[in-house]
């Protein structure tokens, strides 16, 4: 102990004390228990003072001075530790707050991107055409008994639900495509006119382009064509095929301005289309009607008109049933049954 102690003495003497040797050195002169430290340097210095000639002298003034170094340089060191612990300290204070504005703000924004969109939804009653428009712009038309469905706000997709048909007008967006999905296709375009007829039941569904360009998909991404204007697919539901058809696509789409065109269609999808026109029951009650078809353009033409013309113009008869007030006190739709007029039928070969 001794021997350390006069090394680190004599390292203080020699300017090469460091730091850690100060602070062992001042806590042994400080104890005042430890009367080996005092003892060491009065023998060094007497050694010293004897080696110089000078005279005996009180050598506590010299053991102050010493004393009095050492605190100051511990004084210093201890200020340079109480200066970084302060800085801790602040820093503490000023960044955990800061932390936790950022978690909470990541928790934030975490919570909004998982949290489930909002969708609304367009029912277009029979009988009735409904105008809309969509949260980006985009226009459009829903005919007699379709459903449109879309999210309140077009974020990182512009994606619809269509069951029946529909008349899109797309607002352009390159950088986030236009998607209308039916039960069995994924339409894609970028800003475009075009006409979709997808009823629930009817074993076809159809797309009418009017102007830009189509990209028509299966559900599971299957590329089926890419369409230009005037152009129409129909795909077979069941087969899962289709054909692609060049049409005037203004006829398609004749509907969202009032009329009603039919284009050489068969008696069953001459009776579905009346149905959802005028909200009605429209029945072809016989199987040769499908060998008959409908080609005209009607505008604003009330149910019976219409039935009166199919009359005239193809072998068949109607018969409109008696409507009656049901247990709910409610009368029912109208219901008309469509039959082959067999008189008429030599006049149609």
């Amino acid at each position: 102990m001794k021997e350390q102690l006069k090394n680190l003495i004599r390292k203080y003497s020699e300017g090469n004390i460091s730091l850690k040797e100060q602070i062992e050195l001042s806590e042994q002169l400080a104890d005042r228990k430890n009367s080996a430290a005092e003892e060491i340097l009065h023998q060094d210095w007497q050694a010293g003072l004897e080696s110089e000639n000078t005279s005996d002298r009180d050598l506590n003034p010299i053991l102050d001075r010493i004393h009095h170094q050492i605190r100051l340089k511990e004084i210093k060191s201890n200020n340079h530790l109480n200066w970084w612990t302060t800085f801790q300290r602040v820093a503490a204070v000023l960044i955990l707050p800061l932390l936790l504005s950022f978690l909470a703000y990541y928790y934030l924004q975490s919570k909004q991107a998982v949290s489930p969109v909002s969708y609304a939804e367009i029912q277009c009653p029979l009988g009735v055409r409904t105008k809309f428009q969509l949260p980006d712009g985009s226009t459009g038309f829903l005919n007699s008994g379709s459903r449109l469905k879309y999210p309140v706000q077009f974020n990182t997709e512009r994606k619809v639900e269509l069951s029946g048909e529909a008349f899109f007008d797309v607002v352009h967006n390159a950088e986030i495509p236009f998607h209308v999905n039916t039960r069995n296709l994924d339409i894609k375009v970028l800003g475009t006119t075009f006409n979709v007829i997808a009823n629930e039941d009817e074993p076809t569904e159809e797309i009418i382009l009017q102007t830009g360009k189509v990209d028509v998909s299966s559900p599971d991404g299957k590329q089926l064509a890419i369409m230009k204007p005037n152009e129409q697919i129909t795909l077979d539901i069941r087969k899962q095929t289709f054909v692609k058809n060049e049409v005037e696509a203004s006829q398609y789409t004749s509907w969202t301005e009032g009329k009603l065109v039919f284009r050489n269609e068969n008696m069953q999808q001459v009776a579905r289309r009346l149905s959802r026109w005028y909200n009605a029951e429209v029945i072809a009650d016989d199987r040769m009607l499908d060998d008959f078809t409908f080609h005209a353009t009607l505008k604003d033409e009330p149910l019976d008109e219409v039935l009166k013309l199919l009359s005239i113009t193809t072998p068949l008869s109607y018969e409109v049933e008696k409507r009656a007030i049901n247990e709910d006190g409610l009368f029912p739709k109208r219901k008309v049954i469509i039959r082959i007029n067999h008189s008429k039928i030599n006049q149609f070969k």
